[in-house]
């Protein structure tokens, strides 16, 4: 009998069946762990001497923005929109409101929302409609560029110009002008394929540009002939995938073999090894080492596959990097979803960030570590929220309750939940504000304070002092309409419990239960919110164009407001931006008497008020300019000397890092400041901020309050960023 011998074509077929069969098996005998010195990039500790890689969200994130104004980054993952700071802080979340625009501004039908620029969350009224259906095209654009911001929309058989300055918008009726609107502007981005966000335009009208600034992810490994971002030491091997699965590999080594054999272009589906890859990550002059998950192709390995490079100090100087982790493309193909359980815990937003940003220092961990909960009805897919603040000053923003997850719709691929890794609280809580709506009314929004009996909250949380694990502060909502004498609060562990009834529960915004109550609901909230706003811009522009004859009437104002219990939060930004506004510009007309006054004023009646009410995410900034300007006039007026040291106690303060500021021009006046004082450790602190920040090396040694230090080699080193 004949040997039996069988085609080439199912020879192959019986090699790929065997070879997957076999290394089917392999991953069990291959280490899962990471070496101690290459961490996963879940375990969150990687870092260098002088910087940290740390996990902000978990999930998948669909956009990065720089907003320049304020130096800092919004995120938008998950139906939320996540404010960090310059360096990688959380600081506020909002769920993504609808009729969002590229601007970062949701322009509704009859209301707007301008969080991203001005921390108000709160939906607010236009300003009375224009008609601009009679301008020329030359008045149209006049009349355009009086704002900050304009989009433009089409809503039923209407053509609308949205516009916005300075917290306030306004719509113009320009269907007339209709045929050179482009509601589809610009090119293809990723948040753009992401996002379902507007980028309008006007044929011929060149606006201003966005204040909210997208940004285009860059190659994590960024493999290019000049330089690696990131080199491998060690590649340990876990999982053998078949790409599309054992029967698109046997058609591939059937049909697909056959037609190429014919001479038909094209590959099949690879087969590749995934596994861990220790890496080294080199930024800002140093190595972080970390161990991740990736497939090897070919002898490289494919960062690109899943994670994306953002650098948003190519937009604002001294902002830190970021990278994510997604999930892989093409998650419906057979074995991805197998894949993703290797590096699920690895998926989300990171920050490159310097050592210790928004550590609370020792010496402030007042009591053991706690976390405020929501217990009440669902909110189903929307976060309770809220802002915590201490009783020795400062606050917080945290979620007291995550959405409820998705259900997964049969045979759609797999989600992953996005989550924030809030760090545990460690100071005794004086407040709280929390924020809830409910699932069945949008429109329904409550906004509670909680005021805690200070005497009763330390005893509480000294008794429970040696507890294990994260304490609790609870607050327990029978009803999301309920009045707040149904409601409690308290701290647990445990199964421990101890009741705060000291604390005082009240609404600030009552749920609204019908769609009158609603509209006069919002209506209230915005005549109250903006009474105040047209004196305080009258009192603000006559004291830079008069300031000898009204400087004063603009300081009573501010005072006002900023005692006010009622209007102080809500006008703690624009008072804080005008007190900073009006120093630099009596500074450029060198009018330091009325700086002087300003200042004197500022920091006696005004900051004791607001300094610590931080709503708005342009105020901490604008602080640093009142602080950097007066340090510009005052440093060499001896007249001036005492507003310096106040300026220095107050606004500086001594838990005051460098690392993490984004005010090039104040780091170079505290270099001044420290230099004329003699202080070089933080000279020379304040000198490598300031160089991180833009500052070039040649102002330094122009300036004669460096003279003294223009020989000194850890000055030189410090100049050129080889500070240690």
């Amino acid at each position: 009998m004949p040997a039996l011998r069988l085609p080439f074509v199912s020879a192959r077929l019986l090699r790929v069946t065997c070879a997957f069969l076999m290394l089917s098996f392999l991953p069990s005998l291959f280490a899962a762990g990471s070496k101690p010195d290459y961490p996963r990039l879940s375990e969150n500790t990687a870092g260098s001497p002088r910087q940290e890689l740390r996990k902000l969200l978990h999930g998948q994130v669909d956009g990065m923005f720089v907003a320049p104004a304020s130096h800092q980054m919004i995120a938008a993952a998950g139906g939320y929109l996540w404010r960090f700071s310059a360096q990688g802080e959380l600081l506020e979340t909002l769920y993504e409101p609808e009729h969002m625009f590229a601007s970062g501004i949701a322009f509704g039908p009859s209301t707007f929302i301008d969080w991203v620029h001005t921390g108000d969350r709160q939906h607010k009224a236009y300003g009375p409609t224009v008609d601009g259906n009679a301008l020329s095209q030359a008045e149209l654009f006049a009349a355009l560029d009086r704002a900050s911001v304009v989009e433009f929309a089409r809503r039923d058989k209407t053509v609308w110009a949205f516009l916005w300055a300075d917290g306030k918008a306004w719509k113009m009726d320009i269907t007339h002008h209709g045929d050179k609107v482009d509601t589809i502007c610009g090119r293809e981005t990723y948040s753009y394929r992401e996002l379902n966000w507007d980028r309008t335009c006007f044929e011929g009208y060149k606006a201003r540009p966005r204040p909210l600034r997208e940004l285009e992810p860059e190659s994590f490994a960024r493999d290019t002939e000049v330089s690696r971002r990131v080199e491998v030491d060690d590649f340990n091997r876990r999982v053998y995938h078949l790409e599309g699965g054992i029967s698109e590999q046997l058609l591939d080594a059937t049909l697909g073999t056959l037609l190429r054999g014919m001479g038909y272009p094209g590959g099949g589906p690879e087969r590749l090894w995934f596994g861990d890859a220790r890496a080294r990550l080199k930024v800002g002059g140093e190595e972080i080492r970390f161990t991740a998950f990736v497939p090897r192709r070919r002898g490289d390995y494919g960062f690109y596959t899943n994670m994306k490079w953002w650098e948003p100090a190519a937009l604002v100087p001294g902002m830190s990097p970021w990278f994510t982790v997604h999930m892989r493309g093409y998650m419906e193909l057979p074995g991805e979803e197998g894949l993703l359980r290797h590096y699920v815990k690895d998926i989300g937003l990171f920050a490159v960030r310097p050592r210790g940003t928004g550590a609370l220092p020792a010496e402030r961990r007042e009591v053991a570590t706690w976390r405020p909960v929501f217990e009440g009805p669902s909110t189903r897919g929307i976060a309770v929220s809220g802002k915590v603040e201490m009783a020795s000053g400062g606050a917080a923003h945290r979620w007291l309750r995550s959405p409820e997850p998705r259900k997964r719709i049969e045979g759609m691929p797999p989600t992953v939940v996005v989550e924030a890794l809030w760090p545990d609280l460690q100071q005794l809580p004086r407040a709280l504000t929390v924020e809830w709506e409910s699932p069945w009314n949008e429109d329904s929004h409550a906004v509670l304070r909680i005021e805690l009996e200070a005497a009763e909250t330390q005893r509480a949380f000294q008794q429970l002092r040696d507890a294990k694990g994260t304490l609790e502060l609870v607050l327990q909502v029978p009803d999301l309409e309920a009045n707040p004498d149904r409601m409690g609060v308290s701290l647990r562990a445990g199964s421990t419990t101890i009741a705060l009834p000291g604390a005082r529960l009240a609404y600030v915004q009552r749920p609204a239960t019908t769609k009158a109550e609603q509209r006069a609901a919002r209506i209230a909230a915005n005549k109250a919110a903006s009474s105040w706003q047209q004196p305080f811009q009258a009192a603000r522009q006559a004291a830079r164009e008069e300031p000898a004859r009204a400087l004063t009437d603009f300081l009573q104002l501010c005072a006002e407001l900023a005692q006010d219990p009622q209007r102080a939060e809500a006008s703690a930004p624009a008072v804080t931006a005008a007190y900073a506004e009006l120093l630099v510009h009596y500074n450029v007309s060198r009018d330091f008497a009325s700086s002087s006054t300003l200042m004197r004023h500022y920091l006696a009646a005004v900051h004791p008020h607001i300094g610590n009410l931080v709503r708005d995410p342009g105020q901490p900034y604008n602080v640093t300019v009142l602080a950097s300007q007066t340090l510009a006039f005052g440093l060499h007026s001896p007249t001036d000397r005492d507003l310096v040291d106040t300026v220095m106690q107050t606004l500086i303060g001594p838990q005051f890092d460098p690392r993490i500021q984004t005010n090039a021009t104040l780091m170079y006046n505290l270099a001044c400041y420290y230099a004329v004082a003699g202080d070089k450790p933080r000279l020379l602190q304040s000198v490598e901020a300031a160089r991180r920040l833009g500052k070039p090396a040649s102002q330094f040694m122009e300036d004669a309050d460096f003279s003294s230090y223009w020989q000194d080699e850890a000055f030189r080193k410090a100049l050129q960023g080889l500070a240690s």
